[in-house]
């Protein structure tokens, strides 16, 4: 699958459904995910990613990449849950989290949602890193 990514600007406002179904229809036809991060702490980075209304974490692994990982519990399934944080050093600046991101969206797209797509583009809001 080739990745194309792609920096955006981040919009003033976003619309998505809490615990929404991905539109996998709309992700093949579209082949685009938006991918917006946010400073858990000084130097962890949290991960979502959208497409359509559909919006997730994806605060994964990587191989190669150091992250950060930390136990909690969803308040909604009560359920332990286990995030990788993605850590913001010097030597893991803005071009390691971007071979980051690739890498974790190939996996969310062919492993977890079983998709095959020839190309995807992902949108970066990198802006705040």
């Amino acid at each position: 699958m080739k990745i194309n990514l792609v920096e955006v600007d981040t919009p003033m406002f976003k619309e998505f459904t809490m615990m929404g179904e991905p539109d996998f229809d709309l992700l093949k036809e579209k082949k685009t995910v938006r991918i917006s991060l946010n400073n858990n702490t000084k130097t962890r980075i949290s991960t979502s990613m959208q497409f359509g209304k559909y919006c997730v974490k994806i605060n994964f692994q990587a191989e190669g990449i150091k992250t950060h990982e930390e136990i909690g519990y969803s308040m909604f399934s009560g359920e332990r849950t286990t995030s990788h944080y993605f850590v913001r050093s010097k030597k893991q600046d803005l071009n390691v989290y971007k071979e980051y991101i690739k890498k974790v969206i190939e996996e969310v797209i062919v492993k977890i949602f079983k998709i095959e797509l020839d190309e995807i583009t992902i949108e970066l809001e990198a802006k705040s890193f």
